[in-house]
């Protein structure tokens, strides 16, 4: 795998343990740039939230307390080589395996896009009709079969509804998660109706590889980063780099089948 040097979303400075406890974490699906993290060389661990100053992992390995681990931090267009200290590995049991979560400490803290100095930045209606201004393009398909198409510039996978406002920036409309099958986070709204995404992998996969099938018989294919059961909704990067969703949250509710491959 190559890797870059240079400066960019994952540019790094001097840590202590002090500033990473202050860090604002951010769950991992909500880190837009970050594509996966795997051990030097080795295998992918899944990330369950991450800061400036360190994160958290589920891994398959244990690891000594106190140990320096180099992780490779993949983002769209870089991976950075990321060393960092063991803080502590604690056993857990999923799917009745045995696993590990892990805390580790970033030697150097990265300059993560998704976060500010002084915490998650605030969120209001842009007083521009932009695209920009107006949020991520997201389309929210709902249980009943609804198709809803706009902007929405205050969704989190914590919270249970979000904003949903049109291009010609009118009052918004609430979507609440319960009432969704998913909502496709995409390049173009109309995209490529004879467009048969490919459900398999070129390269490298970043993250669980899962396949979703949903109650309507539709079927998803792509990683996950964030996956904490079957209970809760949950993001998907599509296997296929060149579909028109760059990225899938899922609702549990929606949900036939989850299956790991």
């Amino acid at each position: 795998m190559a890797h870059t040097q240079t400066p960019g979303p994952l540019a790094v400075a001097a840590t202590t343990d002090v500033n990473r406890r202050s860090h604002l974490r951010i769950n991992a699906d909500d880190v837009l740039w970050l594509q996966g993290v795997r051990i030097k060389y080795g295998a992918d661990v899944r990330v369950i939230d991450i800061s400036a100053g360190g994160m958290l992992i589920e891994s398959e390995s244990d690891f000594k307390a106190h140990s320096i681990v180099v992780f490779e931090v993949s983002g769209p267009e870089s991976t950075q080589l990321t060393p960092a200290r063991i803080v502590r590995s604690k056993a857990i049991t999923v799917d009745g395996m045995t696993r590990y979560q892990v805390a580790c400490a970033f030697k150097r803290p990265l300059s993560i896009p998704d976060l500010v100095a002084a915490g998650r930045p605030e969120v209001t209606a842009p007083p521009t009709t932009s695209s920009k201004a107006l949020g991520q393009k997201v389309i929210a398909r709902f249980l009943d079969g609804r198709v809803v198409r706009g902007y929405t510039n205050d969704f989190h996978t914590s919270k249970p509804q979000l904003h949903v406002r049109d291009e010609r920036g009118g009052d918004p409309l609430v979507v609440h998660v319960a009432k969704l099958k998913a909502l496709f986070f995409v390049r173009e709204f109309a995209g490529d109706p004879k467009r048969v995404d490919r459900k398999d992998f070129q390269g490298a996969a970043h993250g669980r590889k899962v396949e979703v099938t949903f109650h309507d018989g539709e079927v998803l294919v792509g990683t996950t980063l964030g996956f904490r059961g079957a209970e809760h909704a949950f993001c998907v990067h599509p296997a296929d780099p060149d579909s028109n969703n760059l990225r899938v949250f899922v609702a549990p509710a929606a949900t036939k089948q989850i299956r790991f491959t």
